[in-house]
């Protein structure tokens, strides 16, 4: 007979956190924070394994909270004792904001701060220097207040947690740990939290673990297909367009989604596409400020709106163009500070959307391009099927790309039989009837439409973040009002894309998509009339007043008659 799960009651954990875990309604601990919560307890290094959405960061979060709620108990000197170190801002206050639900009834005795998300050293100063016990933030990031002298963690630090840990290397961010490692103290507990134990975390371990307990839980980095059903169709570029236009509009597409793409470009021409036709998408965009990053994140998990486009990490893992010699070695200083914490493009460095960000409640992701790598696939579709929720996976194939969906197919097939992509079956003659629509929205998408679209959002995020930040602090209702998925199409949209005729649906879907409209009303009597009174139809009303309709032509002899008449009077 099988041992009964560990329950949060059974692990000794203070009252205080007891009561915080019941509010956020987790009955039990999922089967990551069940085996890792009682390990860290008892002062060990751990390395763990769990695929998105398993409940990694309360798996470590609760462990630090009850480590200070015990130590506070006979040290009252205030200082850092817990790091919490995360490869991009907005999984940085996603941790913070885990943290304070967490520590809803001992917010005095547990204070946390998040220095990943702004971008002044200066601003950040003051929440450092009153020593908060939980500091969270990006390794760049915490390693500039060290070497500021804002931040102190020789004497203090008891407990360090690397999370999504297989990507810090890949952000770059590799210089930087190894440089904050050294004003770290010689004792302390270590947690590595990932989703994969690639070559990069198994050098992470040597640096940071001394004897770790090793958790690889969950064979599959993705549910099975009782959780989540992939699917794929092959299709070309125009056909890209037409197929994501006719899933939203038919409404075949239902729920929170999320629309993966290659580019930022990429990202805002889907975007003006399914203006056309009235559909509002948010870009989430590395060009975007953090604050912004972060308000559209939460607005979608709030359900303000249904569709968000991104692009993921891959885009930002690449390397750049090496810069060409300048003449004056003052300018090069000047470019790279300027430049600093910037990826290609401009982009920030430390952004991401497929790894780490928690989008609660996604029932869909699309992949409206294919992801240049395995590991970006599985990232992608782990935002959906979360803990025991279902989801569903669609990718769209060209015909140059399916040697890389045959290499996702056998990976997939390699870590379980049952986490395969099924073909999706879509007749595509059954929607050619909206292809001229497609064409008609994609010719007012141009190039200069895409340019004036991201500088517009840009110019509107750059004013609601900064220049409003005052403001929506003194009146948080108005900031829920604060909406990101306007219209930013330049040009005029086509009015009558918006509404979808009946001819045009498909005859297996005209029950799907219009359900009522086979059905003829039947008239009901307002409360104003007579019970027994019926009002006459506009056909009955007007019958005989027509004059298109009671006009008689009697032809010549109708007109010799009225000469008659004329004459005779």
């Amino acid at each position: 007979m099988a041992t009964d799960r560990l329950q949060f009651h059974e692990m000794g954990l203070d009252d205080r956190l007891l009561k915080a875990l019941a509010d956020l309604g987790w009955a039990q601990p999922t089967l990551i924070q069940e085996k890792a919560i009682p390990l860290a307890l008892d002062g060990k290094d751990l390395l763990a394994r769990a695929r998105t959405g398993s409940g990694k960061t309360a798996a470590y979060a609760v462990p630090i909270i009850q480590r200070i709620l015990t130590s506070k108990q006979t040290v009252r000197e205030q200082a850092v004792r817990a790091l919490i170190l995360v490869p991009t801002k907005e999984l940085g206050q996603q941790v913070q904001a885990m943290v304070r639900e967490l520590t809803a009834f001992c917010a005095r005795d547990v204070r946390v701060a998040d220095v990943s998300g702004k971008a002044d050293l200066s601003a950040q100063r003051p929440i450092l220097m009153e020593k908060p016990d939980v500091v969270v933030g990006t390794p760049s990031r915490v390693l500039a207040h060290l070497n500021a002298q804002n931040l102190s963690l020789q004497s203090s630090l008891e407990m360090l947690v690397i999370d999504e840990a297989d990507l810090i290397f890949s952000f770059g961010f590799e210089s930087d740990l190894k440089s904050l490692l050294c004003h770290l103290p010689k004792i302390y507990q270590a947690f590595l939290m990932s989703a994969t134990l690639n070559e990069e975390v198994q050098a992470l371990k040597e640096l940071v673990l001394h004897n770790p307990v090793t958790l690889k839980l969950q064979g599959s980095q993705l549910p099975d297909s009782s959780q989540l059903q992939q699917y794929s169709v092959q299709c070309e570029e125009e056909d890209k367009f037409l197929l994501i236009y006719t899933l939203l509009k038919l409404g075949l597409v239902r729920g929170k989604t999320l629309l993966f793409v290659g580019t930022v470009d990429r990202c805002y021409r889907l975007k003006l596409f399914l203006e056309q036709f009235s559909i509002p998408a948010c870009v989430l965009n590395s060009e975007l400020p953090v604050h912004s990053r972060c308000h559209i994140i939460t607005q979608f998990n709030q359900g303000f709106y249904d569709y968000i486009i991104a692009t993921d990490e891959q885009s930002l893992a690449k390397p750049s163009a090496p810069p060409k010699e300048e003449d004056d070695a003052d300018k090069k200083k000047k470019k790279k500070k300027k430049n600093a914490g910037k990826g290609e493009g401009g982009k920030d460095k430390e952004y991401g959307v497929s790894r780490g960000i928690d989008f609660q409640n996604v029932s869909n992701v699309i992949n409206f391009d294919l992801p240049s790598t395995v590991e970006s696939y599985i990232h992608r579709v782990g935002r959906t099927a979360r803990a025991d929720n279902p989801g569903t996976a669609l990718t769209f194939v060209s015909h140059t790309e399916l040697p890389l969906l045959a290499e996702i197919e056998d990976a997939l097939t390699g870590d379980s039989s049952d986490c395969s992509l099924k073909p999706y079956g879509f007749k595509m003659e059954e929607i050619e009837g909206f292809r001229y629509r497609c064409r008609d929205a994609m010719r007012s998408v141009t190039k200069q439409a895409v340019k004036e679209a991201r500088l517009k959002e840009i110019k509107r995020e750059l004013l609601n973040s900064e220049k409003l930040k005052t403001y929506f602090e003194d009146n948080p209702r108005d900031l829920q009002l604060l909406r990101h998925d306007r219209d930013l199409h330049p040009a005029i949209i086509k009015p009558h894309l918006k509404n979808i005729p009946d001819y045009l649906v498909p005859t297996a879907l005209k029950g799907v998509v219009n359900p009522h409209s086979s059905r003829k009303k039947r008239w009901r009597p307002s409360k104003a009339e007579p019970t027994g009174v019926q009002r006459q139809s506009f056909k009955h009303q007007h019958r005989g007043r027509n004059p298109l309709k009671t006009f008689r032509y009697t032809g010549k002899k109708g007109k010799e008659g009225v000469r008659k008449k004329a004459s005779q009077s």
